[in-house]
């Protein structure tokens, strides 16, 4: 069993040769596995593209045959103008607010009381867009934003003097 290992790499007998058409075989082999295969439903795909932009194209015609429908009511767009405008002054109110108050809880209480009125102004705003219309129903979004602000004023009123009490004692 020992042998010496030089002679075994020596031997060319055991080397096999290969036939005359390995390439040619191999070339075919190769050649089928390259070609892309094909998908039984590919027509489905063009299918619902082209389904898909007559729709996108039905649509688009039909809002530039009635503009009507994409405007906004006036009254919906001077309601929006107002909420803007007094959400950006809570959100000023509160932020300063924040600034001046030293009592945590104090300032988590006016939280949940404000958070009470924002889930009251949603519920106020769902029948808004159900009937924008009614007038009690702005009256009220109205009222809901100018109860927020105030509750804000009058609580930095209310630190501002106890600040100024704090400062003469």
């Amino acid at each position: 069993m020992k042998q010496d290992i030089r002679n075994l790499f020596n031997e060319e007998a055991d080397l096999k040769t290969l036939p005359e058409n390995h390439r040619a075989e191999f070339a075919e082999k190769l050649k089928k596995q390259s070609q892309p295969k094909r998908r039984p439903y590919a027509w489905l795909s063009t299918a619902a593209i082209l389904i898909i932009a007559v729709t996108i194209g039905f649509n688009v015609m039909q809002k530039e045959a009635n503009p009507e429908l994409n405007q906004v009511a006036p009254i919906i767009a001077q309601v929006e103008a107002v909420e803007a405008a007094y959400l950006k002054d809570i959100e000023t109110e509160w932020q300063s607010f924040i600034a001046i108050a030293d009592d945590a809880v104090l300032v988590e209480r006016f939280r949940k009381k404000l958070k009470d009125l924002d889930t009251d102004y949603k519920a106020i705003s769902v029948q808004f867009k159900e009937d924008y219309n009614n007038i009690l129903v702005i009256e009220a979004l109205v009222e809901n934003l100018q109860t927020r602000l105030q509750i804000l004023k009058d609580i930095q009123k209310h630190i501002n003097i106890l600040n100024q009490k704090k400062r003469t004692v």
